[in-house]
């Protein structure tokens, strides 16, 4: 998927890249720490809690950057440009619609378990 949303190219495609590419390094980093624990089948309390908390934050912070850049450039500022903006805007509802995916993702996987004879 990396590859795809590269190909696109512009400032944007290149943040959600590095966005996409940070948030794997990080999952691949707690799934192999979880492995080295000596807990059998255990995960580290709260890793995942802290993912999702973790990418909230971050499509809050987006938002919050869109809508100041927003409202700033309703007022004239002349250090905020309309492509800023726009990227901003942009970058915050890919967050928003990430994270919604995701949650939609879990709590299918959740349903198909819970769904499975015993």
């Amino acid at each position: 998927m990396i590859e795809k949303i590269g190909a696109l190219g512009g400032p944007l495609t290149g943040a959600l890249s590095g966005v996409l590419s940070n948030a794997v390094t990080e999952a691949v980093k707690g799934a192999t720490q979880a492995n080295k624990a000596s807990k059998p089948q255990g995960v580290e309390a709260g890793s995942f809690a802290d993912a999702i908390s973790k990418a909230l934050e971050s499509a809050s912070s987006a938002a919050d950057k869109s809508n100041d850049l927003s409202k700033r450039l309703q007022m004239d500022d002349p250090s905020v440009s309309i492509e800023e903006t726009v990227i901003a805007m942009n970058t915050a509802s890919l967050q928003f619609t990430g994270v919604v995916q995701a949650r939609n993702k879990i709590v299918q996987a959740y349903n198909d378990i819970m769904n499975m004879p015993v």
